[in-house]
């Protein structure tokens, strides 16, 4: 179970780390990088020429304050740089030197370009920074804040301050220039009397206004970086168990039914063929527990009918053995009259012929027990070849007043059929109603309800409906308790049954019209072609 959850916990988290995480194989972030480089390079290329011109027309040294003026015009920082300062990227420092305009996804994301032939970059901003975004955003507060302070001496500003940050989740403090970090100082550059936002040491975005000459207002989080990790990694700890949990309990099920099926399995495999799988209905394994109860069903009944069979075929056999051995030992009796050794020879003569009957009809029944083979099956006329099997048994039962009926549409259509088998099928019926039939017997081929069938009925004295279903299993006969070989080893319906099943039909039997037997096959239209038989 570990191993199966371990790869599901794998499978889950993976991707979904490759997606929230910000990192260069993030594919959401690639894919954004892609588009954002396209569209904005279509839409900005313009733009660039428009200003690299302008530039190039003026001295070098007037590039800066032809930027500085078109500052104010546009939302975001528009720059000179350096191309030194982008040496850091090989292949970005190369793409700049041949003057292609090149895409940063960064905080801003930006367009660059190099003018000219010169060591200068033009840079476009294409969104706010993060500095610059919550400047934008304290701007209003940071000028309330210091107005409110000028209302009061000098001296007062720290405790008004503090009164009126109580309950800010921000330190506020005011700090002299001296006072202030390096990365605040440089932050503040030439920008004396501007509110500048920058990067302090522990990662976040601080602020600064200036209050007076030298006194500034220092706004920072007043939650340390620490701190805030701490509560992200809470967070973040807190998803990967709700989630891992939800995975275990839908794997838990699993493996625990997985392995009460193992272990019944294996109880089956040993010789327990009562043993059955026992899953909820709600279980994800509940079709393979039951396609296995299924399998297990089906091999238990063929155990116990493969003991039936060899039960009955040791009685069958045991018969015609015991009066055989009884005819060879008078034979061989010199008391015994000639006359009698004739007798006892006729007997050996017959036993010999009802074990080679038993022998050729279990041969039978085990051939047709066993997958259909392809071979076996071809496009004939089978309506013809019924009639003339008719023929032949009319000749045979003179007796017997024997009808024959065709549908029209079958006459002289191609079905595709294990002709031998169901031949015999037909004979087996045909034997088994002259053995039962008064003066009548009606064999009718027809077309019904997307079945082919054939019916085989008599006017003999019919089989009880209880007894419909037991008269197809082998060696099951309702005449003959005594079993008498005279009367056949029960066989017979039994291959027929096969036989049907071969074709993906049925034989079954009910009363007919003239209260005797009717045996019909049935097997459908479309179920047999020589693609399905391939499969099977």
């Amino acid at each position: 179970m570990i191993r199966a959850f371990s790869i599901l916990w794998f499978a889950v988290f993976v991707p979904i780390i490759l997606l929230i995480l910000p990192t260069g194989i993030n594919p959401i972030q690639l894919l954004n990088e892609w588009f954002s480089a396209d569209f904005h390079k279509q839409t900005y290329r313009v733009k660039f020429e428009l200003v690299t011109n302008q530039l190039l027309e003026l001295p070098q040294d007037q590039w800066q304050n032809k930027i500085n003026s078109y500052a104010p015009h546009f939302g975001y920082p528009i720059e000179l740089q350096k191309l030194d300062d982008y040496q850091y990227d090989p292949e970005l420092h190369q793409a700049l030197n041949n003057g292609d305009i090149e895409f940063l996804f960064g905080d801003p994301m930006a367009l660059v370009q190099r003018v000219g032939n010169s060591n200068q970059v033009l840079y476009f901003a294409l969104n706010e920074s993060s500095e610059l975004a919550v400047l934008n955003q304290a701007k209003g507060s940071l000028f309330l804040a210091i107005e409110d302070l000028h209302r009061f001496p000098q001296e007062e500003w720290q405790q008004r301050l503090e009164t009126q940050v109580t309950h800010v989740p921000f330190r506020v403090k005011l700090k002299s220039y001296q006072a202030l970090s390096s990365e605040a100082q440089a932050a503040i550059g030439d920008k004396s009397n501007e509110m500048v936002a920058f990067f302090g040491t522990s990662g976040l975005i601080e602020l600064l206004a200036p209050v007076s000459e030298d006194i500034w207002l220092h706004v920072e989080d007043n939650l340390s970086s620490t701190t805030q990790m701490k509560h992200i990694s809470a967070i973040i700890v807190a998803f990967f168990l709700i989630v891992s949990f939800a995975l275990f309990m839908w794997v838990y099920p699993l493996w625990r039914d997985l392995k009460r099926l193992v272990a019944t399995s294996n109880e089956f495999g040993n010789g327990v063929l009562s043993k059955r799988a026992s899953t909820s209905k709600l279980s994800v394994i509940s079709q393979l527990s039951e396609s296995f109860n299924h399998m297990a069903d089906n091999i238990e009944k063929l155990i116990a009918g493969q003991k039936d069979l060899t039960n009955s075929i040791a009685h069958d056999l045991r018969t015609p053995l015991y009066r055989l051995r009884f005819a060879l030992e008078m034979m061989e009796d010199e008391e015994t009259p000639d006359a009698q050794k004739q007798k006892y020879r006729n007997t050996a003569y017959s036993s010999i012929e009802d074990l080679d009957h038993l022998i050729n009809q279990t041969l039978l029944l085990s051939r047709y027990n066993r997958v259909a083979d392809i071979n076996h099956f071809s496009h004939s006329c089978f309506a013809q070849e019924l009639l003339t099997e008719v023929d032949y048994f009319k000749l045979e039962h003179t007796d017997l007043d024997t009808h024959f009926y065709c549908s029209p549409d079958l006459k002289d259509q191609q079905l595709f059929l294990d002709n031998k088998g169901l031949m015999r099928a037909v004979k087996n019926l045909l034997a088994n109603a002259s053995r039962f039939a008064e003066t009548t017997i009606t064999i009718s081929f027809l077309i019904e309800d997307e079945h082919y069938k054939i019916w085989v009925e008599d006017d003999g004295k019919g089989i009880p409906s209880k007894h419909a279903e037991k008269i197809f299993e082998p060696f099951q006969q309702l005449d003959n308790d005594e079993r008498n070989s005279d009367k056949g080893h029960g066989l017979g319906l039994a291959i027929v049954k096969q036989i049907m099943v071969l074709h993906k039909g049925q034989v079954s039997v009910r009363e007919s019209d003239s209260n005797g037997a009717l045996f019909e096959l049935s097997w459908p239209v479309h179920a047999l072609s020589p693609s399905n038989h391939e499969e099977m």
